[in-house]
C-alpha cells in the first residue's frame, strides 16, 4: 500500500505489530522502534534478534536516523530515562513562554498544549478549572459564522482566572517524573474529589514507596457539583478505574481514598443504595473490592502507610493447576490434536508460574495459551460469563462444539 493513502498509517502499523510480536523489550508506534534494555549485554542481544526479525521480513533500516546505546531518548514528545518519563524541555519551555491569552482561540491553543502533559499533573482539572470557564456556552463542532466572531472576542481576566493561569505554568515547570510500569509490582489507585474537580494518582510499590505512573483528572459538570461527598468520592474511584482500567485488569490493587464511609460500601445493604450508587459499585468491583481509608493530607510517598488497620481482601484461586494438568494428560481432544499433523495447533508443555507443574499450551501465536480439557471448561465459562469483561482470563477461539477452547 501506497503511503499518503488515510488508511495507509494503520495498515503499516499492523504490519509492524506482527514483524516485532514477541520480541522482548521492543515497542514499535509505525515506523518509530524503541528497543528498552536493562544494560548494554541484553540491549545487543535485543538489537541482535530485532535485525534478525526484520531481515526476514525484508525491511531496512535508515542507519543515519537510529541511535543505539542511548541512556535518554525523545520519543513521541516525551524523554525516556532508566528513571521514568518526563515532558519535553523545548516543549515545556513553550508553554512557560506562552503570553495571557486574550481570546478564546488562544485560550483552546494554550489549553491543547498543555493537555497533552497533563497526566504529569495532579489536580490538573482543579488547578485549570476557573480559566476553563471561559469555554462555557461555547462550542467549536460548527464552524458557523457566529462561533468565529465569539472566538475573537476579548476575554475578560479576573483574578481567580490570571492565578490558575500561573499556577498552570508552574505545575508544568516541576512536572512529576513518571516511573515505568514494572510488570508484577503491587499497584495502588489514590482518589480524591473536591467541590469542582476529582482526581486519582495511579502508583506502584517500589523499594518500599509508592512511585507514580499516571495521573488523572476531571473537571465536574453543574449536575455533579451538587452531589454529596460520598457521591463525588465514589464517582472519583469509579472514573479512575475507567481510565486506568487497561493497567489495572486481571491485576490486585488497593483503592486509597480520605472519605472513611467508602470503606463499608460493599458491606452495606444495597437497599440503601441509589441507582446510581449501585451502577457506581457494580463497576468498581469488577475490579477490586479492596478499599482503604487514608488522611487527606497523607502523601502518596509517606512512610504511614504502614498505619493502616486494614486487611486486604484475599482471592481464592478457581483452579487447581496440578488437576488441571492431569485432567489435560487424559482428556480425548488434545489427544486427537496431539496425533493430528494437520492441525494449526502447536502444542508444548510450559512451566506454570503460579503452581510446580507443567500446562500443555498451544504456541502457535507466540503466546502459550493452556489447553482447557473438557472437565474444566463448564467451570471456567461459568466463571467468566458471571464475571465482567475485564479480566485476564478468557476464553476464545472456541466452535458450536465446544471442541476448541483455550485459556488465555
Amino acid at each position: 500500500m501506497q503511503f499518503g493513502l488515510c488508511n495507509a498509517s494503520a495498515t503499516f502499523q499492523r504490519f509492524i505489530d506482527e514483524v516485532t510480536r514477541g520480541l522482548p523489550g521492543v515497542y514499535a508506534f509505525v515506523d518509530d522502534i524503541l528497543i528498552a534494555s536493562k544494560n548494554p549485554e541484553q540491549h545487543f542481544q535485543h538489537l541482535k534478534t530485532l535485525f534478525a526479525r526484520l531481515d526476514e521480513y525484508g525491511l531496512c533500516i535508515n542507519v543515519s536516523k537510529c541511535m543505539f546505546g542511548a541512556l535518554t531518548i525523545d520519543f513521541l514528545g516525551f524523554n525516556l530515562s532508566e528513571n521514568g518519563i518526563k515532558p519535553l524541555p523545548d516543549k515545556v519551555k513553550c508553554i512557560l513562554d506562552f503570553p495571557k491569552p486574550d481570546t478564546l482561540t488562544q485560550l483552546r491553543r494554550f489549553l491543547g498544549m498543555f493537555n497533552f502533559y497533563r497526566c504529569f499533573i495532579p489536580k490538573v482539572a482543579h488547578i485549570l478549572a476557573p480559566i476553563v470557564q471561559f469555554l462555557e456556552g461555547h462550542t467549536n463542532k460548527k464552524k458557523s459564522r457566529s462561533n468565529v466572531c465569539k472566538s475573537s472576542e476579548q476575554l475578560k481576566w479576573n483574578e481567580n482566572a490570571e492565578q490558575a493561569f500561573i499556577a498552570a505554568k508552574n505545575a508544568i515547570a516541576e512536572a512529576t517524573l513518571l516511573r515505568h510500569p514494572i510488570p508484577g509490582a503491587q499497584l495502588s489507585l489514590w482518589v480524591d474529589a473536591s467541590d469542582v474537580a476529582i482526581g486519582g494518582t495511579l502508583s506502584q510499590l517500589s523499594q518500599g514507596q509508592f512511585e507514580p505512573i499516571a495521573y488523572f483528572s476531571m473537571k465536574l459538570n453543574k449536575s455533579q457539583r451538587k452531589w454529596s461527598t460520598y457521591d463525588r468520592e465514589l464517582f472519583s474511584i469509579y472514573s479512575a478505574i475507567k481510565k486506568f482500567k487497561h493497567m489495572l485488569e486481571g491485576r490486585d490493587f488497593q483503592i486509597y481514598t480520605d472519605q472513611k464511609p467508602l470503606i463499608y460500601a460493599f458491606k452495606q445493604n444495597p437497599d440503601k443504595c441509589s441507582p446510581k450508587q449501585l451502577r457506581h459499585l457494580d463497576f468498581i468491583s469488577q475490579y477490586s473490592t479492596d478499599i482503604r481509608h487514608v488522611q487527606g493530607s497523607q502523601n502518596i510517598v509517606a512512610d504511614a502507610l504502614s498505619r493502616i488497620e486494614v486487611d486486604s481482601i484475599t482471592k481464592s484461586p478457581i483452579l487447581n493447576f496440578k488437576e488441571f494438568a492431569r485432567a489435560q494428560m487424559d482428556d480425548s481432544d488434545i489427544q486427537k490434536f496431539l496425533h493430528n499433523d494437520a492441525s494449526s495447533l502447536q502444542l508444548e508443555l510450559k512451566p506454570c508460574q503460579t503452581s510446580n507443574c507443567n500446562l500443555l499450551c498451544d504456541t502457535s501465536t507466540g503466546v502459550p495459551r493452556p489447553f482447557v480439557p473438557t472437565s474444566f471448561r463448564k467451570l471456567i465459562f461459568d466463571h467468566l460469563h458471571n464475571l465482567a469483561h475485564p479480566l485476564s482470563l478468557s476464553l476464545s477461539l472456541w466452535d458450536s462444539s465446544f471442541n476448541q477452547t483455550y485459556l488465555c
